[in-house]
């Protein structure tokens, strides 16, 4: 079941320039993929069947789409910076209540002005992150919780052992960064996952939490906050039985729910 498709299916379009692509080959390779897959009503954990690749976010179908994905085995990391100072900053600005575009850009800023270093000023921080950012499209708008994340970010810049990062393993990092100020269980774990790709960690974010529940394999009306440990061991056993890299499929999830949010929300509302 460790079978790759090397194409990428998000890839909605079958042309290149004017010559059209023959796509036989591609369904071919799915279908030669989609007849190693176990019988729908096989558990894949217990009180959880594999079920239906054609139906939504059954195990099936997550399968499916590690299988289709653009991640590559070769793939090392999934750092977002080039650092692991850099990095953690980045995740600080990200979180609960903050689009990640609006991360992506406070963090920028800060770049930019070169506030990411050790004995840097609070009120450069604050007055960097309290100051108007234009998206993408133009439109300005201003980063929510400046003042708290500029305390947060300002004490972890300041810490007298930040050059003593235990990088070499993943728990030991997580365990690291559960220390600083401002970071719980899932920043921690997204920059572990980040920087070393660790297998043993989870995100336990908001869109991999609906998707758990929606699967199957957590249970509604959890308590996140006591949870934590054993809702990430129960996606990692998710992960080890379909025979998937967490680092990736954690991804793939956030990526598929959060672009489908509604739709989710909608599936999510019917069975709790």
């Amino acid at each position: 079941m460790n079978t790759q498709l090397n194409v990428n299916f998000h890839e909605e379009t079958a042309f290149f320039g004017c010559i059209e692509i023959d796509e036989t080959y591609i369904w071919n390779q799915a279908r030669q993929i989609l007849g190693h897959f176990p019988d729908e009503r096989e558990e894949l954990m217990p009180g959880l069947k594999w079920g239906s690749v054609y139906r939504l976010y059954t195990p099936a179908f997550w399968k499916f789409q590690y299988l289709i994905s653009s991640f590559s085995d070769s793939r090392e990391t999934h750092r977002l910076a080039g650092n692991i100072r850099d990095e953690i900053v980045m995740c600080m600005l990200g979180g609960y209540g903050i689009p990640s575009e609006m991360g992506i850009i406070a963090f920028e800023t800060l770049k930019l002005q070169k506030l990411i270093r050790s004995f840097v000023p609070f009120d450069d921080l604050l007055n960097a992150l309290s100051s108007q950012m234009k998206l993408q499209n133009g439109r300005l708008v201003k980063y929510r919780f400046a003042r708290q994340k500029a305390n947060y970010i300002y004490t972890f810049l300041n810490r007298s052992d930040i050059d003593q990062i235990p990088t070499e393993n993943d728990l030991e990092m997580r365990a690291w960064l559960m220390s600083v100020n401002g970071i719980g269980f899932k920043t921690a774990s997204w920059i572990t996952r980040n920087w070393l790709r660790s297998e043993k960690v989870a995100i336990l974010d908001i869109h991999l939490l609906r998707a758990g529940v929606i699967t199957g394999f957590f249970r509604p009306n959890f308590n996140l906050n006591s949870e934590y440990l054993y809702l990430e061991e129960r996606f990692l056993t998710f992960c080890q039985q379909l025979e998937v890299r967490p680092s990736d499929m954690d991804a793939i999830i956030w990526h598929y729910m959060k672009k489908n949010n509604k739709l989710a929300l909608n599936i999510l509302s019917s069975i709790t």
